[in-house]
C-alpha cells in the first residue's frame, strides 16, 4: 500500500496566564482525558488508509499527540512543553550541517542612496521623518533634552540584503559564523522619501530608519540535499531593477573552527548568484521554496502567477504561468515530500486594505525531474498534493453549546478531511470525506479553570472573553514528509 506521512499541529491554544504559586506541580501532573473521534461520512474509507497522519494538539504549555493510521485514530502521548515565541535577534535552527546545526540569527534589508538619487544631508536630527510612536533611548538626549546627530534623506534607495547565521557543533564547543551585507541591483522608490537618522551622545549612539516596519522581507530556504542556504527578497510595485537569487553557503570546503579562534568578517558578496530576477511595478517576487532538486521562485503579475524552477547551479529548468482573476500580493506555501517528487500547494491573496486580504488563488503543483506542472485547483485550510491524489483538511465551525461565548465569533474544534482523485480533472473528484472532532474547546475551559489566575473570582465566560489570559483556539496544519511512492 502506498502511503505518505503528514505532521499536523492541529491546535494552538494561546494564553498568557498570570500564575500564582504552586501551579507547576499541578501542571506537571495534569493529563488530558479529552475525546477524539474520526467519523467516516462518505466514500471509500480505504482512500484515507493510504495516508499516515501524525497530529498534535497544543496549548502554550502542553502537547497531546495522536495519529491516524490505516484509517484508525489513536492517542499516543502527553508532554509538558513550553515554546517561546521567537523574538527579533534570537537564533532559529534552520537545518543540519556536517556534525552540527545551522542557526539563523537574523535577516533584514536596509537602503543606501542609489547612484542616481537626489540626496539631502542635515546636520541635525529630524524626528518628523519617523513614526510618531518611535522609541528614543533616554541616554541619547543631552542634559538639556536635545538630540544630536545627522539625517540623510534620499528619494531612491539601493537595497542591501543583511544575513547573520552560525554553525554550532552538536558535540564540543566549535562554531562558525557568517555575516552578509550584499548590495543588490534592486532599487526602491517609495511615495515618501527614505531617511537614515544617526543619533549620538557620548558613548551612546543609535541608527533609525523610516522603513524598518514596512512589508519588505528576506525570503530564504535551507536545502537539505545541498546543505546550503538560499535567499532572495520579496518585492512590491515600488521596486525596479533585479534581485539576485543568492547562495549564502556554507561552502563545502568550510568546516567548524573554534569559536574564539576566528575573526568575525562581513561578506559583501554571496557564495554565488544563481540568477538575477527582473522586477518592476508589474512584476514582483512573492516567495521561494526548496523542492529537493532545485528552487521554486514565485512571481506575481497583474493577472498571472509565474513559478520558475531553478537548478542549484542557476539553470532555469522549467516555468509555468497561471492566469488569476486578481493580483496576488501574499502567498502561503505548503509542501509534501514524496519519494519520486514534491507536491506544492500555493494559496495566494490580494491585499485589499492595510490589514485585509482577499484569498482567491489556490493551485497545487507537482515537481519531478526538472519540471513543474499544475495538477490541482482548489481552496482549503491545508492541502497535501500528490501526483494523482490530493488530501485536504478544512476547519469546521461549531458553537460552544452555552458553555461559554465563542472567541471572535466561533469555536474551531474539528477538521473535515477529504481525498480527491485528480487524474482527470484538476478540480478533483471526491472519493472520500470524513470528519475529525475533538472536545478541546471544552477541555480548554476545564484546563483554564484548573489554574488560579488574576481573574479567578470571575466566571469562566468573562475570563475567556475579557481576562488577561484571553484564550484563543487556532488550528494550524503543516507537512513534514511523505513516505512511499506518490499516490
Amino acid at each position: 500500500m502506498k502511503k505518505w506521512m503528514a505532521y499536523l499541529p492541529l491546535g494552538l491554544l494561546c494564553g498568557s496566564l498570570l500564575v500564582v504559586g504552586g501551579i507547576w506541580k499541578s501542571v506537571w501532573n495534569h493529563t488530558w482525558s479529552g475525546q477524539l473521534e474520526l467519523r467516516h461520512l462518505e466514500g471509500d474509507e480505504r482512500a484515507l488508509a493510504d495516508f499516515d497522519i501524525q497530529c498534535e494538539i497544543t496549548d502554550m504549555m502542553n502537547r497531546w499527540n495522536f495519529s491516524i493510521k490505516d484509517g484508525a485514530l489513536r492517542k499516543e502521548s502527553f508532554t509538558l512543553s513550553y515554546e517561546e515565541e521567537p523574538v527579533y535577534g534570537s537564533r532559529k535552527t534552520i537545518g543540519n550541517w556536517k556534525e552540527g546545526t545551522i542557526q539563523l540569527w537574523g535577516d533584514d534589508v536596509e537602503f543606501q542612496p542609489a547612484a542616481d538619487s537626489k540626496v539631502e544631508t542635515l546636520d541635525r536630527v529630524d524626528l518628523s521623518l519617523l513614526e510618531d510612536d518611535v522609541y528614543i533611548y533616554p541616554g541619547l538626549y543631552d542634559h538639556e533634552g536635545n538630540l544630536h546627530g545627522t539625517t540623510c534623506i534620499f528619494e531612491k534607495g539601493q537595497l542591501v540584503l543583511n544575513m547573520r547565521m552560525e554553525a554550532v557543533q552538536k558535540k564540543g564547543r566549535a562554531s562558525r559564523s557568517w555575516s552578509y551585507e550584499i548590495p543588490t541591483n534592486l532599487q526602491y522608490t517609495p511615495e515618501e522619501p527614505l531617511a537614515n537618522i544617526q543619533i549620538e551622545n557620548g558613548e551612546h549612539s543609535m541608527d533609525y530608519k523610516n522603513y524598518w516596519w514596512n512589508d519588505i522581507a528576506v525570503v530564504s530556504v535551507w536545502s537539505e540535499s545541498q546543505e546550503m542556504f538560499f535567499a532572495t527578497v520579496k518585492t512590491n510595485a515600488d521596486f525596479g531593477g533585479s534581485i539576485g537569487l543568492y547562495c549564502l553557503g556554507p561552502r563545502q570546503e568550510e568546516s567548524f573552527q573554534d569559536e574564539n579562534g576566528m575573526a568575525h568578517q562581513v561578506e559583501k558578496e554571496p557564495v554565488a548568484t544563481l540568477a538575477e530576477i527582473p522586477v518592476s511595478e508589474n512584476r514582483w517576487v512573492l516567495g521561494l521554496e526548496d523542492v529537493g532538486e532545485g528552487l521554486l521562485v514565485f512571481i506575481g503579475e497583474p493577472d498571472h502567477v509565474t513559478v520558475e524552477l531553478y537548478g542549484y547551479d542557476g539553470t532555469l529548468l522549467d516555468s509555468n504561468r497561471i492566469q488569476t482573476e486578481e493580483p496576488v500580493h501574499e502567498m502561503e506555501i505548503q509542501q509534501t515530500k514524496w519519494k519520486d517528487g514534491r507536491g506544492v500547494f500555493v494559496k495566494g491573496s490580494q491585499k485589499t486594505g492595510e490589514n485585509s486580504y482577499y484569498t482567491h488563488f489556490g493551485t497545487g503543483y507537482w515537481v519531478e525531474n526538472g519540471t513543474v506542472k499544475p495538477v490541482y485547483q482548489g481552496h482549503s485550510e491545508w492541502t497535501a498534493v500528490g501526483k494523482e491524489k490530493v488530501l485536504t483538511l478544512t476547519r469546521t465551525v461549531d458553537g460552544w453549546d452555552g458553555k461559554a461565548k465563542s472567541v471572535r465569533g466561533n469555536t474551531l474544534n474539528g477538521f473535515e478531511i477529504s481525498v480527491y482523485d485528480i487524474t482527470e480533472d484538476p478540480a478533483g473528484k471526491e472519493v472520500y470525506r470524513g470528519e475529525l472532532e475533538t472536545d478541546i474547546d471544552e477541555d480548554a475551559l476545564e484546563f483554564f479553570n484548573y489554574f488560579t489566575t488574576k481573574a479567578y473570582k470571575q466566571n469562566v465566560e468573562h475570563q475567556t472573553m475579557k481576562s488577561a489570559s484571553n484564550w484563543r483556539l487556532l488550528k494550524v496544519v503543516s507537512v513534514t514528509e511523505g513516505a512511499g511512492d506518490a499516490v
